[in-house]
């Protein structure tokens, strides 16, 4: 039976791909994601280990729910993948429409831990260990190896914004704007981004991996084309935003389950509206501001017994026994900040109430950490300070309104700008090896 569509086009389609095999219409500006929401199909892949069915989610490329494989390449995040004219999506780790996970709860009804089943006789331990490695896994191989040779580019930037999201794009024109455009690196692409107001200098699909103070740099590398980036900038602000965590729901793991604020930012980004029944759960100001902007009804998570689907949510059944049919549930949890780069790179750390950040001062830089490597015995000589002042804006600096987000970049932004007159720096250098 076809799927009923949930979201509506913000133009006529012009843009056809393939979808396990069966063609799906697409706009400009389209992921993969919202193609195949837009369509009503919501199941894009199996869990690696069980089989449960997935599928997007957090809708940032954060939860790696959505991973298909796109014209044979595996493991392809499908919230962060443009649309293209012909393109061969499939799922992954899927048997058609079989469900081990049935029989497993049924067989294992404490759980199971494969680690420690069928230990004895070790015949029958092999087999079950062939059975688990089955099991576990993330598709299949690429088709074909990439075509692309491996490259390494080194950057030298005054100024490092890590993070093209609204408090990025913020700050980057900020600076730009006074005489000191950032290299901006963000990990989605420039297609997936949309809006108009992209950095001038911007990696896109470059995403950040790690922090390494005692070598002086941040490295981050990009998939298509493979290219390591070393970076070593004289500043760095980190608009990483914040992650969106579940809320522990029965069943909150069904295909149609998506963060609120993600689907939010899909249907700005893309252009299109919703056309589907959406129940947003959570509680607060931030929660009535997205349930108020997808046009949905707000449910306290306090009030939810479990959400209810078997191959997708089909609603939510409250406490009293009432069940609100719907398309999506969106849920709508307090964030929890982006610390772990942050953290590599040696700031301290406090908790939150929702999550972890770093200690920032009211300009948004962040306190100077330790600069001994976690593996040095103590008392051993510490490694000089990194060359970088370390920044934050945004969410990753305490902000949850868009005034207060708008209010840290221009603080920082301030103080940058100070920071770069008191101690002028040669230009940037680039050079590919």
């Amino acid at each position: 039976m076809p799927k009923a569509p949930l979201l509506a086009p913000p133009g006529p389609p012009t843009i056809s791909f393939r979808w396990d095999g069966a063609p799906v219409a697409a706009c400009p500006g389209d992921t993969v994601a919202s193609a195949l929401i837009a369509a009503g199909e919501l199941a894009t892949s199996r869990s690696a280990k069980y089989r449960r069915l997935r599928g997007p989610a957090c809708l940032h490329g954060g939860c790696g729910t959505c991973l298909v494989r796109v014209d044979g390449r595996p493991n392809q995040r499908a919230c962060l993948t443009p649309v293209r004219e012909d393109m061969c999506v499939e799922p992954q780790n899927t048997y058609g429409g079989l469900d081990p996970t049935a029989l497993v709860d049924q067989v294992f009804r404490r759980g199971i831990d494969h680690h420690h089943l069928v230990v004895y006789p070790r015949i029958a331990n092999q087999m079950m260990q062939g059975v688990a490695r089955e099991l576990a896994g993330f598709g299949e191989l690429p088709d074909a190896p990439p075509e692309d040779v491996a490259a390494v580019v080194d950057h030298a930037p005054e100024v490092l914004v890590i993070g093209a999201g609204r408090s990025g794009r913020a700050l980057a024109a900020a600076l730009t704007a006074a005489g000191h455009p950032p290299l901006v690196v963000e990990r989605r692409p420039a297609a997936a981004l949309g809006g108009s107001d992209l950095p001038a200098r911007l990696l896109a699909g470059v995403g950040v991996f790690a922090c390494y103070p005692q070598e002086r740099l941040w490295a981050a590398a990009s998939e298509q084309p493979p290219v390591l980036h070393r970076l070593r900038p004289r500043h760095v602000v980190l608009a990483v935003g914040a992650h969106e965590p579940t809320i522990p729901l029965a069943n909150n793991d069904l295909p149609g389950v998506v963060s609120a604020r993600g689907l939010a930012d899909m249907l700005e980004q893309t252009g299109r509206k919703s056309s589907a029944r959406v129940v947003v759960i959570g509680e607060g100001a931030r929660a009535e501001l997205l349930a108020s902007t997808l046009a949905a009804e707000r449910v306290p998570p306090a009030r939810v017994r479990k959400l209810i689907g078997a191959r997708r949510v089909k609603g939510v059944q409250l406490e009293d026994g009432k069940i609100l049919r719907c398309d999506l549930v969106a849920l709508a949890p307090d964030p929890a900040p982006a610390f772990e780069l942050a953290a590599q790179a040696g700031a301290p750390i406090h908790f939150t109430g929702a999550g972890f950040a770093p200690v920032v001062d009211a300009d948004g830089r962040i306190a100077a950490g330790p600069a001994a490597h976690p593996l040095e015995a103590e008392g051993a000589q510490t490694a000089p300070p990194p060359p970088w002042t370390l920044w934050a804006v945004g969410e990753l600096a305490g902000a949850t309104t868009p005034a207060e987000i708008r209010g840290t970049v221009d603080r920082c932004a301030a103080a940058l700008v100070r920071a770069l007159a008191e101690s002028p720096d040669p230009k940037d250098s680039h050079a590919r090896a």
